[in-house]
């Protein structure tokens, strides 16, 4: 088994998360109650669940394949989906260890491409 790749990790991390694993990262905000004072998680406070290394993709190879239960499959370049119209949610995420017991929840806004429709 080769080991595992960690070069592409981000060096720019919030201060204002408690590292509790640097790889793969892990990290949540020091002070959780500070989440309920927010309408929308400020970025600095959104926790970091990773469960491996940020992999390195060449824009020029990624392809996003949608196919499974949809009338049309679409295999899109990511200089097509750049090129399509951006939508923005409001969305709450959570983590929730193996005995149920919720660790964070974050809500954030989230822009991107909306292929339902294409």
């Amino acid at each position: 088994m080769s080991s595992l790749d960690f070069s592409n990790e981000p060096t720019d991390r919030p201060k204002e998360l408690h590292v509790h694993q640097e790889k793969p990262y892990n990290a949540e905000p020091y002070n959780l109650a500070e989440l309920i004072n927010h309408n929308i998680t400020p970025p600095e406070l959104v926790y970091g669940r990773n469960h491996g290394p940020i992999p390195d993709i060449k824009e020029e190879d990624y392809r996003l394949t949608v196919n499974g239960l949809v009338d049309k499959e679409l295999n899109l370049t990511l200089l097509q989906l750049k090129g399509m119209p951006k939508v923005e949610i409001v969305a709450a995420l959570q983590v929730r260890i193996q005995s149920g017991k919720l660790l964070t929840l974050v809500r954030g806004k989230s822009t991107g491409v909306d292929v339902q429709d294409s």
